[in-house]
This record gives structure tokens, sequence and C-alpha cells, in this order.
């Protein structure tokens, strides 16, 4: 593979502000996470699915790529329906990122919107999941205090401390 054939990474160069350095990133689009809750926040709907990173199977919150004319908002709706079954109808959020957080700033240009959001009633069934051709996931309702301990991933992690402490002052 060529790196002009790569679909979302984009490796750019930079010259460093104050010193003779070239530095070099990644050209990366913006994504968005999503914590989905039962309706009574005992459970989080976990996608499992292989990351070449790791080299293995990670169970994750639903996450995705804004594609371009995407806003945050439009992606968490298309993400949701497509990696849950679940529509924005069947849910409530109840946190919203105002501002994007940067992922990994030393080498890449990505952003994160965090979204949380719960079942408006856990009698609604999900629709089929509608995967992309490179998707291959399932996913797994979880006890929200196994999170800690099953993901591994670091927006999970965080997402999942977001919600707990969200009401800590």
């Amino acid at each position: 593979m060529k790196l002009s054939e790569l679909k979302f990474l984009n490796i750019k160069f930079k010259q460093h502000p104050t010193r003779n350095l070239k530095m070099e990133y990644i050209d990366k689009p913006n994504a968005i996470g999503v914590m989905v809750l039962d309706e009574k926040e005992e459970k989080t709907l976990l996608v499992d699915q292989y990351r070449p990173g790791t080299d293995s199977h990670l169970l994750e919150i639903p996450a995705g790529i804004i594609e371009e004319g995407e806003t945050a908002k439009s992606t968490l709706e298309r993400e949701l329906r497509e990696e849950t079954g679940y529509t924005i109808d069947d849910v409530e959020i109840i946190y919203e990122a105002k501002e994007p957080l940067t992922s990994s700033p030393g080498y890449t240009t990505e952003k994160l919107y965090i979204y949380i959001v719960k079942l408006k009633n856990n009698k609604i069934k999900p629709l089929e999941l509608k995967l992309d051709d490179t998707e291959d996931l399932t996913t797994k309702w979880l006890k929200l205090n196994e999170m800690e301990k099953i993901a591994t991933d670091m927006k999970s992690l965080l997402t999942y401390y977001m919600y707990i402490n969200r009401n800590k002052k």
C-alpha cells in the first residue's frame, strides 16, 4: 500500500515555530464518541471490534469520523444508527461536549466530540446494524460498574469518567 492510498490519514510536515526542526504529524478528520446507557443508567452498550493498532479485539464506546459535510451532531445520529441500531429518537442526550477534545496533539490533528446518551425506554429494540464495508463489529451490553475493568481505550474510559464525575464540583 502506498501512502497516497490511505483513506483517512495524511502525513504532513510543519516547521517548528522557534527551532529549526521539521515536525511530522497526521492530518486526520475529527470524530465523535458516544456512551450509550440503558434507561436506568446501569449498563452501557459497547462495540466489540478488531483494532489493528493493538492487534486485538477491543470493547469500546461507539465512535466514528465526521465525514465531509457533516456536523458532530449529524455524525452522532449516523454512528448511533449504524453501530448500535438505535436512532436519535430512541435516546436522550444527557451530555454533549461544548468543545472537542484533542485526542493526541503530539502527532494528530484529530479532535473528538464526546456525547453521553441514554435510552428513553429499555423496551426499545435496536434496528439491524448498518455497518460500513470496513467495519466488522458486534454490540454488547455491559454493567456500567465493569467499564473500568474491561475498556482499555482512552476515549471509552475518559467518557466513563466524565459520566461518573459529571455532577461533582
